[in-house]
């Protein structure tokens, strides 16, 4: 019987949604040889495969998730290209790393973490100054562009109309936005960099075996059930039902993606150039 792992890169590799947002977070990137890269919340490698297709030699690729057997199926595709594979926690995986790195990438993953703020603050003064804190999330979650829904948003809410899901997503002026996540790493130490907002075509009808949405629900079920497989099938089954729906909303998948630069103070900046201690 095959890994959640496996599971998981088997129907994730095959899907526009994390293949089109990892190659434009890295290129957001602008990775080089040289750089230490983290991969957090790396799942089975898709960001670190991506990084590699855009610098093939020379990065120091660090992955860090909480699940072994997603560690076990990022070894399996990346062996000996990857320096370190971490099974640790989003924010304690910032201790398991002595030095500075370049680049924190986090593809579809930091608003999934239990607090995403404290995982900012812990990698803050892991990120060399000049370095990135590079992340992205589904427009499902985030007012993207006002008034445009993603198919899996459609989905929720056309469930809780319905009464299958006992709650559903608030309206789309009421969903994090650009100035508000912004206003978030501010508060938390960082300058924001950069924002972009990326429109992802789906090759297939959305609710049909392939499509984007009939994957997602393979991967990440909205209806509960008695285990992963029971809750997938359900989810699997309210696709037609949504399908009228879809059409109307013209709903597409679109990704928010963020940069940031850690925003050190003066006495960090002294620390970190003597080595954690100040002169004197």
């Amino acid at each position: 019987m095959a890994s959640w792992g496996e599971y998981y890169h088997a129907i994730a590799s095959q899907m526009a949604l994390y293949r089109e947002s990892n190659r434009r977070l890295c290129e957001l990137a602008e990775l080089r040889p040289g750089m230490t890269v983290v991969d957090l919340g790396a799942g089975s490698g898709l960001t670190s495969l991506a990084a590699l297709e855009q610098v093939p030699e020379g990065l120091r690729l660090i992955l860090i998730d909480t699940s072994p057997t997603m560690m076990d199926e990022a070894r399996r595709h990346l062996g000996d290209r990857a320096e370190a594979y971490h099974v640790a926690d989003a924010a304690a995986g910032a201790e398991l790393v002595s030095e500075k790195v370049d680049r924190v990438l986090c593809n579809m993953a930091l608003w999934s973490f239990g607090e995403p703020e404290g995982v900012l603050r812990a990698w803050r003064t892991k990120i060399k100054p000049t370095g990135r804190f590079c992340f992205n999330f589904s427009g499902t979650y985030f007012n993207t562009r006002r008034d445009w829904v993603t198919p899996q948003y459609v989905l929720i809410q056309e469930l809780h109309r319905r009464g299958a899901l006992s709650r559903g997503l608030p309206q789309v002026d009421r969903l994090p936005n650009q100035r508000s996540i912004e206003g978030t790493l501010k508060a938390v130490g960082y300058k924001p960099f950069q924002f972009e907002a990326q429109e992802i075509a789906s090759a297939l009808p959305d609710t049909e075996p392939g499509g984007e949405l009939y994957n997602l629900m393979r991967l990440t079920p909205v209806l509960p059930g008695q285990d992963h497989r029971d809750a997938a099938a359900r989810s699997l089954a309210a696709l037609p039902e949504v399908a009228e729906a879809l059409a109307e909303t013209e709903a597409r998948w679109l990704v928010a993606h963020f940069a940031a630069q850690p925003s050190l103070t003066p006495e960090e900046l002294l620390m970190q150039k003597f080595g954690g201690r100040l002169p004197g």
